[in-house]
C-alpha cells in the first residue's frame, strides 16, 4: 500500500512540474509577442504610417503640378476585376467629355473631364458632382455670347492603390478676362471592395494617423506659408491670406484629399475652389 502511495505521488508531482513548465513557457511566449509587436520601433504593423524623410515630401510637393500632365491611370493593383462597369469597352477611368475650341478674343478650352467607370450609388454621385462641376462650365462659356478672353482647362490623375482605393484628383483652370486666375481641384475617393465612398478618416485608419497628427502638421503648414504672405505684402505685393485658426483646416471640414503614388496621402486646401486665386496648399502624410 505505501508503494502505490509513493508512485501516486511521484505521478503527481511530476504532472504539477509539466503544468510549471508548460505555464512558464507559455509566458515567455507571450512576453515575447508583447515585445516584438508593442517595444520594437522597428515593427510597423501592416498599413501603419511610416514618416518619410522631409526631403521626400518636398520632393512630393514640387512635383505636384506636374502629376496632372499625365491623365492615364497609375493603376498599382493590376489584379483588380471590375464586374460592374458602365461602359464594358471603356477602362476604369473614362472620358465623359472633352473640347478643345479656340475662338479668339472669346474663349480657349482644352478640357478633357473624367468619368469612373463603375455602375454603383457611390460613383453615379461622383460623376454626377464632377459634370456639373467641370463640363457645365465648359458648355456656359461655350453657350455664352458675351464670353470674351476667358481660358479654361481640366485636366486630372488618377491612382489605384494596394488597398484597392480608387483616388481621383480633377483640376481646372480658369483665367476669366481681367479676374484673378483661380485653380480649381476637387477630389473623389473610393473602395472597390466595399463599393463605397472612401472618407479621410478611412484613409487615417489606414495610414495610422491620428487626428492630432493631422491638424498639427497642417497648423505648422499654414502658419510658414503665411509668414511667407506677411514678407510679401511688406514689399507691395497682394497675395491669398491664410488663418491657421480658421475651421477650414481641421480634419472634418477637409474635403480635398487623395492616396498618391506610394500610398502617400495628400491633402489639398485650393482656396480657388471659393475664392479668385490659384493659391493653394497642400500638406502630405
Amino acid at each position: 500500500m505505501k508503494v502505490v502511495l509513493n508512485i501516486e505521488e511521484k505521478n503527481n508531482k511530476r504532472k504539477i512540474l509539466y503544468i510549471v513548465i508548460l505555464a512558464i513557457c507559455l509566458l515567455a511566449i507571450l512576453v515575447s509577442a508583447y515585445i516584438l509587436v508593442f517595444r520594437n520601433e522597428n515593427v510597423v504593423p501592416p498599413n501603419m504610417h511610416v514618416p518619410a524623410t522631409e526631403e521626400e515630401y518636398l520632393a512630393r510637393e514640387a512635383e505636384f503640378e506636374d502629376i496632372f500632365v499625365d491623365t492615364t491611370i497609375n493603376q498599382l493593383n493590376q489584379n483588380i476585376l471590375i464586374t460592374n462597369k458602365i461602359k464594358s469597352e471603356d477602362e476604369i477611368i473614362g472620358t465623359a467629355y472633352e473640347n478643345f475650341d479656340k475662338m479668339a478674343g472669346k474663349y480657349s478650352l482644352d478640357v478633357k473631364v473624367p468619368y469612373i467607370n463603375i455602375n454603383t450609388p457611390a460613383v453615379r454621385k461622383y460623376n454626377t458632382e464632377i459634370e456639373k462641376a467641370f463640363k457645365q462650365k465648359a458648355l456656359d462659356i461655350l453657350n455664352d455670347s458675351e464670353s470674351k478672353d476667358i481660358v479654361y482647362t481640366v485636366d486630372y490623375i488618377a491612382y489605384i492603390n494596394e488597398n484597392n482605393i480608387l483616388s481621383i484628383a480633377i483640376r481646372s483652370i480658369l483665367k476669366e478676362g481681367n479676374n484673378a486666375q483661380r485653380t480649381i481641384i476637387q477630389t473623389y475617393n473610393y473602395d472597390f471592395q466595399k463599393r463605397q465612398e472612401v472618407t479621410l478618416k478611412d484613409l487615417m485608419t489606414i495610414k495610422g494617423l491620428k487626428k492630432s497628427d493631422i491638424e498639427n502638421k497642417v497648423e505648422e503648414k499654414i502658419k510658414r506659408e503665411q509668414e511667407k504672405v506677411e514678407e510679401l505684402k511688406k514689399l507691395g505685393y497682394s497675395i491669398f491670406e491664410r488663418d491657421y485658426k480658421d475651421d477650414m483646416y481641421k480634419v472634418e471640414n477637409t474635403t480635398e484629399f487623395f492616396l498618391g503614388k506610394d500610398g502617400f496621402l495628400y491633402l489639398i486646401y485650393a482656396y480657388g475652389n471659393e475664392n479668385y486665386t490659384s493659391e493653394l496648399d497642400l500638406v502630405i502624410f
